[in-house]
C-alpha cells in the first residue's frame, strides 16, 4: 500500500498532501525512475479536465508535491521530482523506492548460479504484497504490479525447491502455500505441496492439500494428475 516517509518517520495524508498530489507520486513510483510524459501524466490526473488547463494543474500539483517532500526547501526543486519541459520523473538517487529496491534484489539474486537459500530468503521477505493493492483499478500501476508479482513468485518457487531439497519440509510447505495464496491455479505448487506434508508425516493435511488441488483443476476442467509418489518422513 502506499505509504510515504520523510527521514525515516511516515507522512500522514493531512500533511500538505492533495489527493493528486499522492496520485501523482504514485504514478511516478510506477514509472520505477523512467521519466513520464507530462501529456501521459495530465491524462491520468485529468482525464476530464480541458486539455488546455491540464499543463497548469499539473505545475501547482507538482509544486505541492515538492512542498511535501522538502517543506522546508532544504533542496533544489529538482531533487526528488524532476522535471523538465516535456517529462516528470522521481529521481532514485534521492529517494527511496521499496518498489525498485526488491525488483533490482530480486533480478540480482536470480541471476546467481545459483542463488543461496539465505539471499533468496532476504529477497522473499522483502515483497509485503502487490504494488498499490489500495489501489487496484488504475491502469498505470498494471504494469510495475505484474513485474513485481512474477519476480517474487520466481524468487519464492526457487527459495521453496531448494528448501524442498534441503528437507527443510515445514519452510517449503510455508513458501508453496504463499504460492498457492498469489495463485490458486499453479499444479506444481499444488503437488509439490502435497509431496512435502506427506513427506513430513502430515498425511491428513496432504490429503487435504490434494482434495484442493482436484477442485482447482475441475475448475479450469483439466485432469488432475496421480497423487504424488512420496517417500517416509
Amino acid at each position: 500500500r502506499f505509504r510515504l516517509f520523510r527521514d525515516g518517520e511516515p507522512i500522514p495524508p493531512a500533511a500538505g498532501q492533495s489527493r493528486k498530489a499522492r496520485g501523482l507520486l504514485k504514478l511516478l513510483a510506477s514509472r520505477v525512475g523512467r521519466p513520464a510524459p507530462r501529456e501521459q501524466v495530465c491524462e491520468a490526473l485529468w482525464p476530464d479536465e480541458p486539455t488546455e488547463r491540464r499543463p497548469s494543474r499539473l505545475s501547482v500539483t507538482l509544486s505541492t508535491l515538492r512542498g511535501v517532500l522538502d517543506p522546508t526547501r532544504a533542496h533544489d526543486a529538482d531533487a526528488f521530482v524532476a522535471a523538465d519541459r516535456e517529462n516528470v520523473w522521481l529521481d532514485l538517487t534521492a529517494a527511496e523506492l521499496d518498489v525498485a529496491r526488491f525488483l533490482t534484489a530480486a533480478q540480482r539474486t536470480l541471476s546467481a548460479s545459483p542463488p543461496s537459500v539465505d539471499e533468496l530468503t532476504a529477497v522473499e521477505a522483502r515483497y509485503s504484497g502487490e504494488f498499490l493493492d489500495d489501489d487496484p483499478y488504475v491502469d498505470w500501476a498494471v504494469g510495475i504490479r505484474e513485474e513485481g508479482r512474477a519476480l517474487y513468485l520466481r524468487v519464492a518457487r526457487r527459495l521453496a525447491e531448494q528448501l524442498d531439497a534441503a528437507g527443510e519440509l515445514e519452510r517449503a510447505g510455508h513458501l508453496y502455500l504463499r504460492l498457492l495464496q498469489r495463485d490458486p491455479y499453479d499444479e506444481a505448487a499444488h503437488l509439490a505441496l502435497v509431496r512435502v506434508l506427506d513427506r513430513a508425516g502430515h498425511r491428513g493435511e496432504a490429503r487435504r492439500a490434494y482434495r484442493a488441488y482436484s477442485a482447482r483443476m475441475a475448475e479450469l476442467d483439466v485432469e488432475p494428475a496421480a497423487y504424488p509418489a512420496t517417500h517416509p518422513a
